[in-house]
Formats: C-alpha cells, structure tokens, sequence
C-alpha cells in the first residue's frame, strides 16, 4: 500500500498553526478584529454544516473543518491558560508591571493555541483519512436529489 503523503495527517495538520498565526495577528493588534477573526471561523463551520462547498472536494472541505474546529478549540485552550496564570500570578499591576517585547507576545500567544489546536487536528484528520469519501459524497448526493421543497408550499424548485 502506497502512503500519500498529501494525506499524511502530520503534515495536512500544520494548516492549523498557519491559520492561527493570521489569528494570533488579529487578536493581539485589535479585540475587534479578533472577535471578527472569530466569527469568520465561525462562519467556516456554518458552511460546512450547510453543505456549501468552498472547496472543489470534499475532502478539502473536510480538512478545512477540522482546521476550523480545531482553530477554535486551541482559542479556547489558550483563554484557560491565560485564566490559569492569572490564578497563580494574579493581575498585572498597572504602573510599573512587567513588560513583554511584542514579538514575545505574538510568540507566546500563537503557541498557547497552536499546539493543542495542532494536536486536535492531527487526531480529527486521522479520522478523515480513514472514512470513505467518495461513497459518503455520492449518497449525500443522493439525498440532495430525493429532497423536495426547502422553501413556501407554493414555491417549486424549477420555477413557480
């Protein structure tokens, strides 16, 4: 058996840590961007859940979920983190509290939720990898065509 290594999922996975570099800019530079970073990832799942292709195959779209799902978890990890040192080392004192270079934060910050995000990815696209696509893909199509309405009574697909 021949290994692709386009599916390898050590290195599909690495999307994430991209994906949450252009983040890791966001969230540290404005709150506002971050939280528009946020709701566009969101956004990315709500088209997958929607069936809409934004991907030419599925198991683009597919990866591109996991890199999403596993975007906002590493997000999510990276907040109990901050919570948990605030815990032990309490609040920053506003005069005189120790500074940290921006690279330092940008670092910091990229890999509080790149890792646990990498890791989650990596274990969801070994689960990809192993589901048959092409079958998944062809009976979804199936119940796409069996499907009829989606609108008003009085509204048909082909026209009115």
């Amino acid at each position: 058996m021949a290994v692709n290594i386009y599916r390898n999922p050590f290195l599909v996975a690495l999307w994430t840590p991209v994906y949450l570099m252009v983040g890791t800019a966001a969230i540290n530079n404005d709150p506002l961007m971050g939280a528009m970073y946020i709701m566009g990832t969101v956004a990315l799942l709500g088209a997958y859940v929607a069936e809409f292709p934004i991907f030419a195959t599925l198991y683009q779209n597919e990866i591109l979920h996991k890199v999403a799902v596993s975007t906002l978890m590493g997000i999510v990890s990276a907040l109990i983190l901050y919570g948990f040192s605030l815990m032990f080392t309490g609040p920053e004192e506003t005069t005189g509290g120790r500074m940290m270079a921006p690279a330092a934060k940008f670092f910091t910050s990229w890999m509080a939720m790149s890792v646990p995000g990498y890791l989650l990815s990596v274990f969801l696209i070994g689960r990809v990898n192993k589901r048959d696509l092409d079958e998944e893909h062809r009976i979804r199509m199936e119940k796409k065509k069996a499907r009829k309405g989606g609108g008003p009574p009085i509204m048909k697909r082909d026209g009115f």
